[in-house]
Order: C-alpha cells, then structure tokens, then sequence
C-alpha cells in the first residue's frame, strides 16, 4: 500500500513540477516522505535539503475547524527555524 501512495504521490509530484517548469521555475527539490505532515514539514525538510525559506499554503480554514482539527500551516509558522512564507491564492466567486 505504501508504494501505491508514493508512485501517486510522484506522479502528482511530477505534473507540478512541469507546471512549475512552464512557469519558469528553475529548480524544484522534493521528496515523497511518511510522517505527520507538520513535522515533516517544519522540523525535516529544512534539514534534509538546506532550506532557508519554506513556502506553504494557506488552507482556508476558518476558526472553528482550525480548533478541532488542528493547522499544518499554523504549526509550520510557529515551529519552523527557518523563515516561512505563506501563500494564498484568490477565493473563487460562485
């Protein structure tokens, strides 16, 4: 089961990183891990590639769900020893 996961997770990998190429985007480093995303995210990933900056997106949560389920974003800024940036894109109008 996990090789499933990671093949998907590479595969999705891959398509934005040819996205990320067609914007003009010279390097993109990643890597498919296991481990709670917040951890992974804040404490290992800087370690693993020399990181200064970490770039994430914002979830849209609002404050209730926040409370009951926790933030990835929200602990990668508090927890992170590298500088973080967050990224949101527009809200779509119905």
């Amino acid at each position: 089961m996990y090789d499933q996961v990671a093949e998907t997770a590479r595969k999705t990998l891959d398509e934005y990183l040819e996205k990320a190429k067609t914007a003009g985007v010279q390097r993109v480093d990643y890597s498919v891990e296991y481990g709670a995303a917040k951890t992974m995210i804040a404490e290992t990933a800087p370690k693993k590639f020399g990181s200064d900056l970490i770039v994430i997106g914002a979830t849209g949560l609002n404050a209730v769900e926040r409370l009951l389920i926790g933030s990835v974003t929200e602990y990668v800024v508090r927890s992170a020893k590298v500088d973080t940036l967050i990224a949101r894109i527009p809200m779509q109008k119905d």
